[in-house]
């Protein structure tokens, strides 16, 4: 069992390489972990930083796209305003002449549908004069009215009186929502005569698609997008799931730039020839996903730099601890029984000291080994005897006190025959130091009977003695004086306090090839603390703590000494019904003993030498 748990407990001792390197491995992997994460939040700053601003600068490439376009309209519009013809044509005086102001507005027409027909974003154009005449490139000159009702719409109209705008709010040809919206352009035109003079308006209905087609393509990589027109009025909104307007409503951009949202970012562009404003949404899951190789690089970089960290140094710690270790597994073997002088290590360091030392501890140990093992023989030797001579004066002690009352009470015949047995008792049990430790069975059993009739002298009815031995067992050896102790412990501390009569029941069997001795009594039993004191090889006291069971702890220490493991003394007790004492002994005769004397004393001095080992 002992030879188990020290193999069990080899197998979970940690090697001390292996505690270093993974002592080392921490250290390194949480250094490489700081590293790594400041490594990495410094590194998705950057590319979060540098993302943010490539989609500004690709805003702003929309932005100015649209501008461009808003500033080309502008220059057409201009264009069309001096161009001489159609300034001629307006010049020209048709006042109550049907057939010339007809010719005229047929020539101002066709002027303007030339023109539209230069930018594929016009899909009208109308020339409102000064005096309420107008001129449609899509209307005839039965449309006048209907023209002039057009301009004086609500959308249209208000946009008329808003020079703050420069372009108005969507409107639609029909009621229909659904078909293509337009934007309206005005520019205004002086009379060249006359300066300061206002001769006439230009509509151009521009097609607002033209603007949105550049949103649109700009929103294919982008799941959010917002295209403000006037007073904050959405042109076009690419909204997946209503995040841009929380951002929105949570930071409302009044001029281009870049605002941290909840959400993410919100990049914020002003087209200010139109007066519009461009509004894209980066999300922080889009920018997660945009650096994302930054933590793949960065979890790489951790595992072959830790993989090859501690490759290499696991190598190195091996080469410089293998001396050490193999100096552990040479004590290990030296502590199982192998003491094979070692050889030095030469490191020059302080392991070739620690070889140089445990090479002198094992000199000094072997030099001082046969003198330890003498003495400890010579010291079991006296420990035997001594543990022996316990018995007698503590039992020498309860005779004559009972031979004192005897006496006093006159009846010598009962004092001669209590002296009688107390002679035969003494007879083998004074001899302690001739080296004889073991008697027969049948002797054993007389001096036990001898001492039931001292003590029924004493304690008269107070107890019944039953003596149960098989015949062929009565000439087995067994330690001197270990039935009769037991005896009396019942006697004394079992059936006498219950102030009752009682029963004790000794009997001797063979079981399983050892010899067993069972000492039983129907006494007060003993507490389960003090059954625990027992089996942790402690004295136990009675509950007076004033007599200790002397003759239990004696017999089972003798018997632990003589035969060592597999043997020894079991105690079953329950408070109220009694005690069991079994002792469970080697089988053997006294000729059996006279062969094996020698090999159980070379035994015992080998078992003194192992415990005496360091």
């Amino acid at each position: 069992m002992e030879g188990k748990r020290l193999k069990k407990r080899k197998e979970k001792r940690k090697k001390l390489g292996w505690r270093i390197l993974c002592n080392i491995s921490m250290i390194l992997a949480l250094a490489m972990i700081a590293s790594t994460i400041v490594g990495y939040c410094y590194f998705v700053g950057v590319v979060r930083r540098q993302k943010i601003s490539d989609e500004h600068s690709r805003m702003l490439q929309v932005s100015n796209q649209l501008s461009f376009m808003t500033e080309d309209i502008k220059r057409f519009a201009e264009s069309i305003l001096i161009d001489e013809e159609l300034q001629y044509l307006l010049d020209e005086d048709v006042s109550g002449n049907e057939y010339l102001r007809q010719n005229r507005y047929d020539k101002v027409t066709k002027r303007l549908v030339f023109y539209n027909n230069l930018r594929t974003y016009i899909a009208g154009s109308v020339l409102q004069m000064a005096d309420g005449s107008c001129f449609g490139s899509s209307y005839n000159t039965l449309d006048t009215e209907y023209i002039a009702q057009k301009l004086r719409e609500k959308g249209i109209a208000a946009y008329a009186e808003d020079d703050n705008c420069v372009y108005s709010d969507p409107y639609y040809e029909t009621d229909d929502q659904n078909g293509e919206p337009y934007i309206c352009y005005q520019v205004k035109m002086y009379d060249k005569h006359h300066f300061g003079k206002w001769k006439a308006t230009l509509y151009l209905e521009i097609r607002l698609d033209y603007f949105l087609d550049q949103v649109r393509s700009y929103g294919e990589c982008y799941d959010y997008v917002c295209l403000f027109g006037n007073h904050q009025q959405i042109l076009y909104e690419q909204d997946k799931n209503g995040m841009l307007q929380e951002c929105l409503q949570e930071q409302t951009p009044e001029t281009a730039g870049i605002y941290k949202t909840k959400g993410g970012y919100l990049i914020c562009a002003s087209i200010e020839e139109a007066g519009w404003q461009l509004c894209t949404l980066i999300t922080n899951r889009y920018l997660m996903d945009r650096s994302k190789f930054v933590l793949q690089f960065f979890l790489l970089y951790f595992l072959i730099s830790v993989g090859l960290i501690l490759i290499f140094t696991s190598r190195r710690v091996g080469n410089m601890i293998r001396p050490i270790v193999e100096l552990s597994g040479k004590m290990e073997k030296i502590a199982e029984g192998d003491s094979k002088p070692i050889e030095i290590v030469h490191t020059g360091d302080e392991i070739e000291t620690l070889y140089e030392c445990f090479r002198n501890m094992l000199r000094e140990l072997e030099k001082s080994e046969q003198a330890r093992i003498e003495y400890e023989k010579q010291k079991r030797e006296m420990e035997y005897d001594i543990t022996l001579s316990q018995i007698n004066p503590h039992y020498i002690y309860n005779v004559l006190n009972t031979v004192v009352y005897l006496a006093a009470a006159g009846k010598n015949k009962d004092v001669v025959k209590i002296v009688h047995s107390l002679i035969y008792t003494l007879h083998d049990t004074l001899n302690i130091g001739d080296g004889s430790v073991e008697t027969v069975i049948e002797k054993e059993l007389e001096l036990t009977r001898c001492y039931l009739d001292i003590q029924r002298y004493r304690y008269p009815s107070m107890f019944e003695a039953e003596i149960e031995c098989e015949p062929e067992l009565e000439k087995c050896l067994v330690p001197k004086t270990v039935i009769q102790p037991l005896v009396e412990n019942a006697i004394l501390h079992g059936i006498l306090p219950t102030e009752q009569k009682g029963t004790v029941r000794v009997e001797i069997i063979q079981k399983n090839g050892k010899l067993q001795i069972q000492v039983r009594d129907n006494g007060v039993g003993i507490p389960g603390e003090r059954v625990e004191q027992f089996y942790r090889g402690e004295e136990m006291a009675s509950e007076n703590k004033a007599r200790r069971h002397i003759g239990v702890s004696n017999v089972r220490d003798r018997i632990h000494y003589l035969y060592g493991q597999g043997y020894g003394m079991e105690m079953e007790s329950r408070e109220g019904t009694g005690t069991c004492i079994t002792l469970v002994l080697p089988l053997k005769t006294q000729t059996d003993a006279m062969e094996n004397g020698t090999e159980h004393s070379e035994n015992r001095n080998q078992d003194a030498e192992e415990e005496t080992l360091p």
